[in-house]
């Protein structure tokens, strides 16, 4: 996709997030409905951007990653839209609220306000990029104060189990390494 492509409107927008709901509401497979919506298109670019959204669900990608790759075309509101009706299991009612959205802004300007060639990104774009870096960098951290304490322990033959400095230690570390399992469980949702 070049720049010199016409940005998608609000009105082929909302003719494609309704056809979208119709299709989900009629219980279509996902593959299919993208099969569909990219043969009934008259834009070539939403054509081209539908077959790789296809492409990545079939992948098992989630739809709101496979959306969130075309930030150009589909803004952060129809991102969280999309990942919020995929939670929920209600694709169908999600796309005929983002088609009654674009159509009440048909007189407006295109809603995606991202572009790939610079700017500005948002939060959770760059929580996405470096979540691994926290999980790891705090699993490092837990596993060094669990085995600070341990070697205090094993060092230390005056030491009783009940020394405060190395208890706070291990219960630290053990709470770090909690905290990074139920992050990483969390985000994969």
């Amino acid at each position: 996709m070049t720049d010199t492509e016409h940005p998608i409107g609000n009105s082929e927008m909302a003719q494609f997030c309704r056809q979208f709901a119709s299709l989900m509401h009629a219980q279509v497979n996902i593959l299919d409905i993208f099969e569909a919506l990219k043969e009934q298109t008259g834009s070539a670019m939403l054509r081209d951007i539908l077959a790789h959204v296809r492409e990545d669900a079939e992948m098992g990608r989630s739809l709101a990653t496979a959306f969130s790759r075309y930030p150009q075309v589909f803004s952060p509101f129809f991102i969280s839209m999309v990942r919020q009706g995929e939670l929920e299991g209600e694709l169908d009612r999600v796309f005929s609220d983002l088609a009654t959205h674009f159509e009440t802004r048909l007189e407006e300007g295109v809603d995606a306000t991202r572009r790939r060639d610079g700017g500005l990104t948002d939060l959770e774009t760059v929580a996405s990029v470096f979540q691994w870096i926290f999980i790891w960098l705090t699993a490092l951290v837990g596993f060094c104060s669990v085995g600070g304490g341990l070697v205090y322990y094993a060092t230390h033959h005056a030491g009783l189990p009940g020394e405060p400095l190395p208890n706070v230690a291990i219960f630290i570390g053990l709470v770090m390494f909690l905290g990074v399992i139920v992050f990483s469980r969390g985000r994969r949702r």
